[in-house]
């Protein structure tokens, strides 16, 4: 479910062409369609990221999580989501009030603790 998540996210931000690999997509990934993003059912391999820039390792397998990221590149950005201190960068919720951008960061920890307290946030702002 965050493979998912974190495809809803970058579909919606409409960043660039995006690659999902995965043994088996849940039916969710197919309910809409994006022209920026290419799924292909297959079992990883190292020349799937080969060319990437960001890498985010979501499966189910710490075994495949720990695999993909040995084969990045220093120069590729990874997102590990099963192992914080092997990520460059995390996932944020961000919101927008009046002028402010407002984040908020589960620092690799709980996402849902982090949108919950994001969304107290937005609510405690709208009242104001």
């Amino acid at each position: 479910m965050i493979g998912y998540r974190k495809f809803k996210k970058r579909a919606k931000a409409n960043c660039g062409d995006v690659t999902v690999i995965s043994k088996s997509f849940l039916p969710e990934f197919f309910e809409e369609s994006y022209p920026n993003m290419k799924l292909i059912t297959k079992d990883y391999a190292k020349e799937d990221i080969e060319n990437a820039d960001v890498v985010i390792i979501a499966t189910d397998s710490p075994e495949i999580n720990d695999q993909i990221k040995k084969d990045t590149k220093p120069t590729q950005l990874v997102n590990h989501t099963g192992d914080k201190e092997r990520s460059d960068f995390f996932n944020m919720k961000e919101f927008e009030f009046e002028d402010l951008s407002i984040s908020v960061r589960s620092n690799g920890g709980d996402y849902k603790k982090a949108k919950h307290v994001a969304q107290a946030i937005q609510q405690f702002l709208a009242e104001e």
